[in-house]
C-alpha cells in the first residue's frame, strides 16, 4: 500500500497528462493543415473556439477521415492537451423508421400534386438568410411551434434543419408525433444536403431589407433596361448573360472564377429578377454556385414582391461595380491596417502559418514562417512586446492559429483574406 501511495505521489509530482473529451460543432476545417476548429458551448453557456489537430494516428467514427467532416457537423473529440486528437466521432441524429426521406423524395413531393407542409426547424434567425423554397420557419424549442402546424392531423408534414448532426429535425418529428400527427417525414440531409445538390435556396425580403449594406452583395440579374428603371436599393446590375460570359472567359483563360471585388467565397450574395421563378434568377444562382459562392441565395418573390411590399428601391440605372466589405470576424484585422503595420515593420511580428510547399513560392516581407500544425510547439518563443499578426492563403488557417494563440494567452489578430504572394515578398488581396 505504501508503495502504491508513493507511486501515485510521484506521478502527481511529475505531472501525468489526462485525456479530455471535447464536443462541439465544426466551424472550419483545414485539409492542408489537418486541423479542425470547433465551437464548444452554447445552450446558455459561453461559446469558445477550440482548435483540434489531427495526424495519421487519429481514428474516426462515423466518417472515413477529415475529408468527410465540415461545418456544421457535430463531433466529439478525444485528445490529450496539446496533442493531436486520438479519436474523432461524428455525431449523427437518427429518425424513427420510415420517416426519413432523401433529396429525390423531397423533390418528388414538392413537384407532385399532393398537398404538403415544409418546415425549417432551425432557429428563426437563420431562416431569413436562406431556406429551402416554400418552407416556413418552425423552431421546435419555440413556444409557438405547435401553433404553426396545420389543424389537420393527417396532413403531410416535412421537417428539416442543419443536416444529420443537427437535432432539430428529430425534435420536431417527435413533438408532431406526440401531438397526434400521423403523416410525418424528415429530410435529415437538411439545408447542407439541399445546397450540395445545387438546388435553389431562397432568402427572405424582410431579412434583406435589414441588410442593405456593403457586407451583402445584391445582384440584379435582369436585363439592363429593367434594372435601369428601378432596382433594390444598393443593388448592382449584372445581367445573367454577363455572368455566363464571365464563366466562358474563366474557362478559356484557365483562371479562378470570381466576382469582381468579392474574393470571399462565403460572402452573402443575393440574386433577384422579377420573380424567384424567373429564368434569369435561376441561371444566375447556378453560375455563382458553380463558381463556389456557397452563400448565394435567390430572393423570394423577386423584385415584383419587393415592390409590392413597399421595401426600399431606387429609380434610374443601378451601379455596375460591386463594392463589398467583408464583415470582420472577432479577432480579424482589416486589410488596410495589416498593410500599414506590415510596412511599418518593427512594431509587429507577422506569422505565416501555411505549409512549407506554399511558402516556397513566396513569403510576405518580414514574416516568420510557422506551419499551423507546429504553432503550439513554439508559443513560448512568441511572448514579447510586438503585436502578433497571422495570415495564411485564405484566412481559414489564420483564424485557427488565432484561436490557438488565444488559448495560450498570446494576444494576436489574423488576416481573414485571400492573399496572393509573389516570390519577392510583395502581395495582394
Amino acid at each position: 500500500m505504501k508503495r502504491m501511495i508513493l507511486l501515485l505521489s510521484l506521478l502527481a509530482t511529475i505531472g501525468v497528462t489526462q485525456a479530455e473529451t471535447v464536443k462541439g460543432r465544426i466551424a472550419v476545417v483545414s485539409q492542408q493543415a489537418g486541423t479542425i476548429q470547433i465551437a464548444v458551448g452554447g445552450e446558455g453557456k459561453a461559446v469558445r473556439q477550440v482548435v483540434v489537430r489531427t495526424d495519421s494516428n487519429t481514428r474516426y467514427e462515423g466518417a472515413s477521415g477529415l475529408k468527410d467532416l465540415g461545418p456544421p457537423d457535430l463531433i466529439e473529440v478525444q485528445r490529450e492537451p496539446d496533442r493531436p486528437a486520438s479519436n474523432i466521432k461524428k455525431i449523427v441524429f437518427g429518425l424513427p423508421p420510415g420517416v426519413e426521406i432523401d433529396v429525390r423524395e423531397l423533390l418528388a413531393v414538392m413537384t407532385g400534386g399532393a398537398a404538403y407542409h415544409l418546415f425549417d426547424a432551425r432557429p428563426a434567425k437563420r431562416f431569413g438568410a436562406g431556406h429551402i423554397p416554400g418552407a416556413e420557419s418552425a423552431f421546435p424549442k419555440a413556444s409557438d411551434f405547435l401553433a404553426k402546424l396545420p389543424e389537420d392531423k393527417a396532413a403531410m408534414l416535412i421537417f428539416y434543419c442543419g443536416g444529420p448532426t443537427c437535432p432539430f429535425t428529430g425534435h420536431s418529428v417527435k413533438l408532431a408525433q406526440d401531438a397526434g400527427y400521423t403523416n410525418i417525414r424528415g429530410f435529415q440531409a437538411g439545408l447542407p444536403g439541399w445546397k450540395k445538390a445545387k438546388l435553389p435556396v431562397h432568402s427572405e425580403p424582410a431579412w434583406l431589407a435589414k441588410n442593405l449594406d456593403p457586407q451583402h452583395v445584391i445582384l440584379d440579374v435582369r436585363g439592363k433596361p429593367a434594372s435601369d428603371q428601378a432596382h433594390i436599393k444598393g443593388a448592382v446590375a449584372m445581367p445573367v448573360a454577363e455572368l455566363q460570359a464571365m464563366t466562358q472567359r474563366f474557362i478559356q483563360q484557365q483562371t479562378v472564377a470570381q466576382l469582381p471585388g468579392v474574393s470571399d467565397m462565403r460572402a452573402p450574395v443575393i440574386v433577384y429578377a422579377d420573380s424567384h421563378t424567373s429564368k434569369e434568377a435561376l441561371l444566375a444562382y447556378k453560375e455563382l454556385r458553380n463558381w463556389g459562392y456557397g452563400g448565394t441565395t435567390v430572393l423570394r418573390d423577386g423584385f415584383a414582391g419587393w415592390q409590392a411590399a413597399g421595401l426600399p428601391e431606387q429609380n434610374g440605372p443601378a451601379a455596375t461595380q460591386i463594392v463589398f466589405q467583408k464583415k470582420l470576424a472577432p479577432g480579424a484585422i482589416a486589410p488596410e491596417e495589416f498593410v500599414a503595420l506590415q510596412q511599418a515593420g518593427d512594431s509587429v511580428l507577422i506569422i505565416d502559418v501555411r505549409t512549407d510547399q506554399e511558402v516556397a513560392s513566396g513569403l510576405i516581407s518580414g514574416a516568420r514562417h510557422i506551419p499551423l500544425e507546429k504553432l503550439e510547439d513554439v508559443t513560448s518563443e512568441l511572448s514579447g512586446d510586438k503585436e502578433v499578426l497571422i495570415y495564411c492563403a485564405n484566412g481559414i488557417r489564420a483564424e485557427m492559429a488565432h484561436q490557438t494563440l488565444n488559448a495560450k494567452g498570446i494576444e494576436n489578430r489574423f488576416l481573414n483574406e485571400t492573399v496572393t504572394i509573389a516570390k519577392d515578398g510583395s502581395y495582394k488581396f
